[in-house]
């Protein structure tokens, strides 16, 4: 197994190599910044999620890597978009020499995040996009596709459950927060696969979970109790699909309606692993976390940095969840302990 972790983590850094930052192998770099006087700034959404602590895991070891100095800020939680502007504000007084931003909202973060560039400090987005071309690169999943996949995945498993060729019957989703650029392109893409997957599927239902992980269970519990012949639902990142996993065995539906959520965590890897959820569509927010920060040096030290990065997501079942590729993806602090113990990082610290 550890022969194995090596190997994905030496492709991973081979990867990076092709995309550009091979400079960064050479002894004699030929950049105008040595690359350990470099100043990040991170901000995610949320200090609270697990789906966070992967991310700027990643990114933390990409700077232990390469011995740049990183800084982390983040609100508590997703909902408090003040506190993230705040920080905006904080960190481009402090002038750093890149500011890596996962948006939570598409329009109140594009004034610090313009004000960033016109000062001249380096700008990736990453996970959620903004209401500005203002910047030097996303990291993202291409979250529209990745819902869309989802979908099919969806169906596909409908089909099993019912026998029907061309599925029909009622559905459900949740999404987390309004507003949020990341949860309305999956939620687009799901629909759309909907549409060509499965026609003759009928949305009856819609809420949001107002980043609560028990007012999602409590939305959840309601849409069972108003639509008692659904035969499917889905939740549409961490924090609605914790709530899904909750009601489902209390409402009494583990393994009588097909359920699928985005995102991981231990509960909902346990879920998966005793039927109560059918599929998970999987981020690599641990490669984001680290491909943002090569990007970031790229883009500092004037080196091709492409506008959009795709960060492809996997779908996850029950048939395939224990190959070692899904591991690495469904829980990356586990199947990357050893080097992160090897540089001293401690995730969510």
């Amino acid at each position: 197994m550890k022969r194995i972790r090596m190997l994905i983590v030496l492709a991973v850094i081979v990867g990076m190599l092709s995309l550009g930052i091979s400079a960064f192998a050479t002894e004699q770099q030929p950049y105008s910044t040595t690359v350990s006087n470099i100043k990040i700034f991170f901000i995610v959404k949320s200090s609270e999620s697990l789906y966070w602590q992967m991310v700027m895991a990643g990114a933390a070891l990409a700077a232990k890597q390469l011995g740049l100095t990183i800084t982390f800020q983040e609100a508590a939680a997703e909902s408090d978009v003040s506190r993230q502007i705040a920080i905006m504000d904080t960190a481009i007084a402090e002038n750093p020499n890149a500011i890596i931003l996962a948006p939570t909202v598409a329009d109140s973060l594009v004034p610090p995040i313009e004000k960033a560039m016109s000062d001249g400090i380096k700008v990736i987005l990453i996970d959620s996009a903004a209401n500005t071309t203002d910047y030097n690169a996303f990291v993202a999943t291409d979250n529209v596709e990745a819902g869309k996949a989802l979908a099919k995945t969806f169906v596909d498993l409908i089909k099993a459950k019912t026998g029907q060729a061309t599925p029909t019957g009622d559905v459900a989703y949740m999404t987390e927060m309004a507003g949020v650029g990341s949860l309305l392109q999956r939620d687009q893409g799901f629909l759309e696969g909907l549409k060509e997957y499965g026609p003759g599927l009928k949305v009856v239902a819609h809420q949001y979970g107002q980043d609560s992980v028990s007012i999602s269970m409590q939305n959840f519990e309601n849409i069972f109790t108003a639509h008692p012949n659904l035969v499917g639902v889905f939740a549409d990142n961490e924090v609605t699909g914790d709530g899904l996993i909750r009601a489902i065995p209390v409402s009494g539906l583990t393994g009588k309606i097909v359920a699928v959520s985005f995102d991981s965590d231990p509960a909902l890897i346990n879920a998966l692993k005793t039927g109560v959820l059918q599929a998970l569509q999987v981020q690599q927010p641990w490669n984001i976390g680290y491909y943002s920060v090569f990007y970031a040096v790229n883009a500092i030290e004037g080196v091709y940095v492409p506008f959009f990065v795709n960060t492809p997501a996997n779908v996850i079942t029950q048939a395939n969840m224990n190959t070692p590729a899904s591991q690495a993806t469904l829980d990356p602090l586990t199947f990357y302990k050893s080097l992160l113990d090897e540089y001293g990082i401690t995730p969510g610290k």
